[in-house]
């Protein structure tokens, strides 16, 4: 009988770029490269974040992002690594509508590849239980909110919702030995939690949850263990190779070792190469990894360093606050001297992608957090002006 069963959790993937053409071959070993293809194949369970759809629609939804999907065959790729499992709870997995979600569901049925984390209103499958060894293992799988909602007319993510996530975090954990919750949210390339993201991981773990990761920040963050549960703030890229900054380049593969005795984490880097296939860290440096993690008993130190993030972020401060601006310098100037008539015509003066940024910032729970981080830094520096 074994004396340990292995359970690996990977970051974000997408085929894209060159490695598309061997995602679609099967190449596997060409893609991962010999140690993370043994590190899958030797695992017990294997799982990963699976960023888009896999789909031949050229039909994607109306939004303000990038709209995003690989090729139907690519899934011979996932296939070959051995993959046991996809988490699905994320801002691109509805990108091509109810076509491309189905579409992708059947692939992975006929490869023998499960899912979690999305589905049809009502019915979305949010968990799966594992039996290693002795233990009883569920991986619950989360989205924050972005345009991934499931309505009555297309499939969408599970999304986080305080009140019943801790529900059913506490339920299944009356079942289950050691309960792993895969969360997709976080600011992107943002090295620590927001202060949004720390409370719901502390209340997740209050709830029954034993470890948590944040995937979507494409970036290496850090760790905290937190009344025995091990809390993740950011996994990093498994094979994300369409971000070019540098930091979205490397992630985190986590293993977890369970035995009759104990339970154990380990973390292995891995890096995506110039050629878009990723490769075992041979250096395996994990000491920003520690270093930012000693950061995290100064609370207002990190929350400092999110807001000046948030105000300094293109996407924020050169798209979302200008959104609320409205269409032009026109628009400003007929607002001073005719402002009847201003008034009277205001849906004119915002382009359709300003008002879908506004909603967007009004509605979504990472945006939301990230606009206020940005005017409240906009705030402190006006104040030290006066």
């Amino acid at each position: 009988m074994k004396k340990s069963y292995q359970l690996i959790i990977a970051g974000d993937l997408l085929p894209s770029g060159a490695n598309q053409s061997l995602f679609k071959k099967g190449d596997a070993q060409s893609i991962f490269g010999e140690k993370v293809y043994e590190l899958f194949h030797e695992a017990d369970y294997s799982i990963l974040n699976l960023e888009g759809p896999l789909t031949d629609s050229s039909e994607g939804m109306e939004k303000t992002g990038p709209v995003i999907k690989a090729p139907a065959d690519c899934v011979s790729g996932l296939k070959k690594l051995g993959v046991k499992a996809l988490a699905l709870a994320n801002n691109h997995i509805t990108d091509y509508g109810r076509s491309g979600f189905e579409e992708t569901v059947e692939l992975l049925a006929e490869n023998g590849i499960d899912y979690l984390g999305a589905g049809e209103q009502g019915k979305i499958k949010k968990s799966i239980s594992l039996l290693l060894g002795s233990k009883r293992v569920c991986i619950y799988n989360v989205s924050e909110e972005f345009y991934n909602a499931a309505t009555a007319s297309t499939p969408g993510a599970n999304l986080y919702d305080e009140y019943v996530v801790c529900n059913e975090i506490k339920a299944l954990k009356e079942l289950h030995d050691y309960l792993i919750v895969i969360y997709h949210g976080g600011a992107e390339e943002f090295a620590y939690p927001t202060p949004l993201l720390r409370r719901r991981f502390y209340r997740m773990a209050e709830c029954g949850a034993d470890f948590i990761t944040a995937q979507h920040t494409h970036c290496i963050g850090c760790f905290e263990e937190f009344r025995g549960s091990y809390l993740l703030y950011g996994q990093g890229n498994f094979l994300f190779a369409r971000m070019k900054n540098k930091i979205t380049k490397q992630g985190l593969i986590t293993e977890i070792l369970f035995s009759d005795s104990a339970v154990q984490v380990k973390q292995h880097v891995v890096t995506v190469s110039d050629n878009d296939v990723v490769r075992y860290d041979e250096n395996q440096d994990l000491s920003g990894f520690y270093e930012r993690s000693k950061e995290l008993n100064d609370f207002s130190l990190i929350e400092e360093k999110y807001k000046q993030f948030a105000y300094n972020r293109p996407s924020i401060k050169d798209r979302f606050l200008a959104a609320y601006r409205g269409n032009s310098f026109y628009c400003r100037v007929l607002k001073r001297i005719m402002p009847r008539y201003y008034k009277k015509n205001v849906l004119e003066n915002y382009k359709r992608k300003q008002l879908m940024r506004i909603s967007k910032t009004m509605s979504s729970d990472r945006y939301g957090e990230d606009m206020l981080a940005a005017v409240n830094f906009m705030l402190e520096k006006t104040k030290a002006q006066l």
